[in-house]
């Protein structure tokens, strides 16, 4: 699962292609690094029973849900507006922390 998840498209790999082409390899890793500490902490606080936490309070797991609904709106509002240039000097490469939440938000992960 964990491998089919990690190389099928969705937001977090995308934002990694994204941020490799715009501000290279090296820049990029944090991201990958972010994205794969918040996976595999998401995985191993499912397997040690954060489940049972959702299951007693459902809300949370609403409150996931449309966070996750907010970012993809957010990455789609972000795409449809962008004129396409690289390079422009105003980005920064996302950070180690930035790759972490997306996992979480994800509804894929």
């Amino acid at each position: 699962f964990a491998l089919a998840a990690s190389i099928t498209p969705g937001p977090v790999n995308i934002v990694a292609l994204s941020a490799g082409a715009q501000f290279g390899f090296g820049a990029t890793q944090r991201h990958v690094f972010g994205a794969t500490l918040g996976f595999t902490l998401l995985l191993v606080l499912l397997g040690l029973g954060m489940h049972q936490l959702l299951i007693l309070w459902p809300g949370l797991t609403c409150l996931i849900q449309w966070a996750g609904v907010a970012f993809l709106l957010f990455m789609a509002y972000r795409l449809a507006f962008d004129d396409g240039r690289l390079g422009n000097g105003a980005a920064q490469a996302p950070s180690c922390w930035y790759g972490a939440l997306m996992q979480w938000l994800n509804p894929k992960a």
